[in-house]
């Protein structure tokens, strides 16, 4: 039990920028089964954020202002790990040689490309989050964060690894159990979003966006996949970023259903 719980928190400390209590120097094996943890944190983001969101709706901050602020909030909490791994990866795809597009991810200058991809995201988040903030559709929210981690476990269990790829995605992928560890992260996701759907008596355009949100998610880790002749772990992190944007923008398309 005391592995158990200080591989959470080397999971903890791995995707987030919070603190967590003082721990053993963690092993490669360790490192290798934070996996199994991945869904369950998103949702715990989730729901800081959640709390934040409706905390400056309730002290009638302007919605853009609110929106702003959650936005900085999820950025300061994950560190912009998945952010700087987006713009990497944009770098890498907009490289011409093919056989210099993982060296081009790895440089740690950000080049246009990738500037304009981060710049982007940036923009179309805060604009569906006014938009989410508005019309109090707080669990798309809630829902994005997790189900990005849960598709990002997927390409870890059944998608291949780039042979370039950095130490630390060879250390989280060399532990993954197959297909164990998607099927604990798809439990957690299943069970926390069966118990909002009843507590919280969501719409089931919830679970229609929800849908519509993994299949497309899944297209973007083939894509990456595809693009890259397997991932790394700047694609680990675009490929969250891309599905928690999809997630958010989908929301703004289906409001008129969502909107309790």
């Amino acid at each position: 039990m005391i592995k158990l719980i200080h591989r959470f928190l080397y999971a903890w400390l791995f995707l987030t920028k919070l603190p967590a209590p003082p721990l053993p120097k963690a092993t490669k094996e360790d490192w290798g089964r934070i996996a199994p943890y991945f869904t369950l944190i998103g949702f715990i983001l989730a729901f800081i954020l959640y709390f934040f969101a409706k905390l400056f709706l309730h002290f009638q901050v302007p919605v853009l202002f609110s929106a702003l602020l959650v936005l900085l909030i999820w950025n300061l909490i994950t560190g912009c790990l998945h952010l700087d791994g987006l713009m990497d990866t944009f770098d890498g795809i907009n490289c011409q040689d093919p056989e210099r597009k993982v060296d081009a991810m790895k440089d740690s200058r950000i080049g246009a490309f990738g500037a304009i991809a981060g710049i982007f995201l940036i923009l179309l988040k805060l604009t569906a989050l006014c938009t989410i903030l508005l019309n109090k559709m707080f669990f798309i929210i809630v829902f994005s964060l997790p189900l990005a981690r849960l598709i990002s476990v997927y390409s870890f269990t059944f998608l291949s690894k780039n042979k370039n790829s950095g130490v630390s995605s060879s250390l989280l992928l060399s532990g993954i159990k197959k297909p164990q560890d998607l099927a604990v992260n798809l439990f957690v996701f299943l069970s926390v979003v069966i118990f909002c759907f009843l507590y919280f008596h969501l719409s089931a355009a919830y679970l229609f966006l929800l849908l519509v949100s993994f299949f497309i998610g899944l297209s973007w880790t083939y894509w990456l996949e595809n693009h890259f002749k397997g991932h790394t772990g700047d694609t680990f992190g675009a490929l969250i970023e891309l599905s928690e944007v999809t997630m958010l923008s989908l929301g703004v398309i289906f409001k008129y259903y969502l909107t309790p």
